[in-house]
């Protein structure tokens, strides 16, 4: 016989066949979703994304953690050989450009930044009334568009509004050229003041220079320089979304 149950307390069913279980469901976490504004796709673009060679000049590998300055990095840089080095952040982008451009002359002067400080644009402003600084194009990344709309219309009402080109950018790279240089700065540095450890990579290179003067070419021919006016965020993530 079966014993009575204590006091006080029901006799559990058991099922004959195991319950299913059920399935999990929950709302879908926003924060994880992929963003509506669609951004300059590099890997759409018809200029070529790789750049493939032999290894042909002279490299030299710097340590600038103790040099002064960005002046004495470069002061053995020559058309023919190529520079590689790291900071620890005594000296700036910034300071690598006015150092290329004392080294080259007057130049144009392309730039790709995910972000800038309106500090280092004035400072360009300076070089290009100079002399130093013959014209300028600015490949920025859209977050810093909606980050800091003062130092971009900064830019624009500088170097007018066909000189910036706004995309999903995280790439750093500097094209100084003029007639006797095409020299190509690409560094892991924004243009602001960040002291950490940070590399760069200086050369007169004319092939890289032109394998990025077309990618940038290409960018500024499919946005059109109305988008860089002085408008509003959602303006760009409009035109993202329904034309690229």
């Amino acid at each position: 016989m079966e014993p009575n149950p204590r006091p006080g307390r029901k006799k559990k069913s058991v099922p004959s066949e195991a319950a299913e279980p059920l399935p999990l469901t929950w709302e879908a976490n926003p924060v994880l979703l992929p963003e509506d504004a669609k951004t300059v796709d590099l890997g759409t673009l018809n200029s070529s994304m790789t750049l493939v060679r032999k290894r042909s000049r002279a490299r030299q590998l710097v340590d600038m953690r103790r040099r002064e300055n960005a002046k004495e990095s470069l002061r053995e840089l020559t058309r023919d050989n190529e520079v590689y080095g790291f900071t620890k952040g005594q000296f700036s982008l910034l300071d690598l450009i006015t150092a290329c451009l004392e080294r080259t002359g007057p130049a144009h002067l392309s730039l790709s930044t995910w972000t800038a400080a309106r500090n280092e644009i004035v400072a360009i402003e300076a070089l290009a009334a100079s002399g130093l600084i013959t014209g300028t194009r600015w490949l920025i990344d859209y977050t810093f568009v909606r980050r800091d709309r003062s130092a971009a219309h900064q830019i624009r009402k500088t170097f007018g509004f066909d000189s910036i080109r706004v995309a999903n950018t995280h790439s750093k790279f500097c094209i100084f050229q003029n007639e006797e240089w095409k020299l190509v700065l690409r560094s892991s540095m924004n243009l602001n003041m960040n002291p950490r450890f940070e590399d760069f990579t200086i050369a007169n290179d004319p092939e890289v220079a032109d394998f990025l003067g077309n990618i940038l070419d290409e960018i500024w021919s499919k946005q059109k320089k109305e988008l860089s006016s002085d408008g509003k965020p959602g303006d760009f993530e409009r035109f993202f979304r329904d034309n690229l």
